[in-house]
């Protein structure tokens, strides 16, 4: 099934908009490149919907929070179009102002699929059942609130929620990864602990499942654990690298995008 996911993408070449986090814009970009799709960032509100008409999927990451009205903009063309929108709660709970964004999100648009760490996933949860338990939810979460194997239970809950409450595929990203959909679940386990240790690993996933998604829009189980799969693959090849060479975290992720671009467009042309 992986092969047919990405032979689709090679066939396809899908152009993903992206209102992303200006910390991970490059990364964001270059990942898309990498496995073999195209890359545009356009959040100025007065052209953010036209933009997202030229293209075959949406990722809203709540990074870039101060451009809500271009986020909602952009959603609303991609929901009348049929395009795949992907969301990525970035701190979710951390302050007012997110949360306001989250609920006017989840209000306005129609998300194909979310991705966030638990502590996020939560927090877009109990927003949507009006629970008071409502943790403030981080980029770097603490370590009771990363999806691992020990709280598996408490993060397919809040998961399956919000996917019933938004028919949205749920990625829950930590030490192990789980995948949601209704009451379809897979735990997925892999990846390096050196994810964690550099910038946009999870914005840069997101960018890899809405890619997917847009190549694949009769699959989008298969499509989103692909890219969960596949992530994972890349950074466990990146990181045994890495020691290879005596490197560090910027090494690391130089090979994590290598690594991308290997297992989805094969060789790169010209080496």
């Amino acid at each position: 099934m992986k092969d047919l996911i990405i032979k689709n993408i090679k066939k396809m070449e899908p152009k993903i908009h992206s209102i992303t986090n200006t910390i991970t814009i490059n990364d964001c970009a270059n990942i898309l490149l990498a496995a073999g799709g195209h890359a545009t960032m356009a959040s100025d509100p007065a052209e953010a919907a036209e933009m997202t008409s030229h293209c075959d999927g949406l990722v809203l990451n709540l990074g870039a929070v101060s451009s809500l009205e271009a986020m909602l903009a952009a959603g609303k063309e991609a929901n009348r179009l049929g395009h795949p929108v992907v969301l990525d709660p970035v701190a979710a709970g951390a302050t007012p102002l997110r949360k306001n964004a989250c609920q006017r999100l989840l209000s306005e648009l129609h998300f194909s699929a979310i991705r966030g760490n638990a502590s996020e996933i939560s927090t877009l949860s109990h927003l949507l059942t009006n629970s008071e338990d409502n943790a403030e939810s981080f980029v770097d979460a603490p370590e009771a609130e990363i999806m691992q194997e020990k709280n598996l239970e408490t993060c397919r809950e809040n998961a399956r929620c919000l996917s019933q409450y938004t028919d949205a595929f749920i990625v829950v990203s930590g030490k192990e990864d789980l995948v949601v959909h209704q009451d379809q679940c897979e735990m997925i386990r892999g990846g390096s602990p050196l994810s964690a240790r550099i910038t946009g690993s999870g914005c840069m996933l997101t960018e890899l499942i809405c890619l997917c998604m847009a190549a694949n829009p009769e699959d989008h189980w298969n499509a989103v654990r692909t890219a969960v799969h596949q992530m994972n693959l890349a950074a466990e090849k990146a990181a045994r690298k890495t020691q290879a060479a005596d490197g560090g975290t910027m090494s690391f992720r130089m090979y994590l995008i290598d690594e991308i671009s290997k297992q989805f467009t094969g060789e790169v042309p010209g080496l």
